[in-house]
């Protein structure tokens, strides 16, 4: 017995035969470079991508604050980036440098929706400013 496929079918099989036997050139098996150095996922967390070019910069809104990440230079192989936690006003801006990494560096997002843990050591970052939005 033959069964017969509807056209669309048969086109998207041809379709895929050509792009995998023949159309796709070369495979590079480097990672591709991202477009976009931010990403948040339903997890809580944030990753920013340490191989994404300066300057970018996003502003993560939470439930009592935010969380702005600002990436600034790129030298002798690490990216050094601002991270300002703000939680109901009161805010710092930290200066960081970490090495570039196919891992990307993560911010957690604490259930109470305020900034939490980070992969980096913050404490080896250093203190831009500090202050409170609200008595600026």
């Amino acid at each position: 017995m033959l069964i017969k496929k509807p056209a669309h079918e048969v086109r998207l099989v041809v379709l895929l035969a050509v792009f995998l036997f023949g159309g796709c050139g070369s495979i590079v098996h480097e990672s591709p470079i991202p477009s976009e150095a931010f990403r948040y996922d339903s997890a809580g967390i944030i990753y920013l991508d340490t191989r994404v070019p300066p300057s970018q910069k996003m502003t993560f809104g939470m439930g009592l604050g935010s969380i702005t990440l600002e990436t600034v230079s790129v030298a002798d192989g690490k990216l050094t980036f601002l991270y300002t936690p703000e939680t109901e006003g009161g805010y710092t801006v930290y200066e960081c440098v970490v090495p570039i990494s196919e891992e990307p560096v993560t911010f957690k997002v604490a259930p109470d929706h305020s900034p939490g843990e980070t992969s980096f050591d913050l404490q080896k970052c250093k203190v831009i400013r500090s202050g409170n939005l609200l008595w600026e």
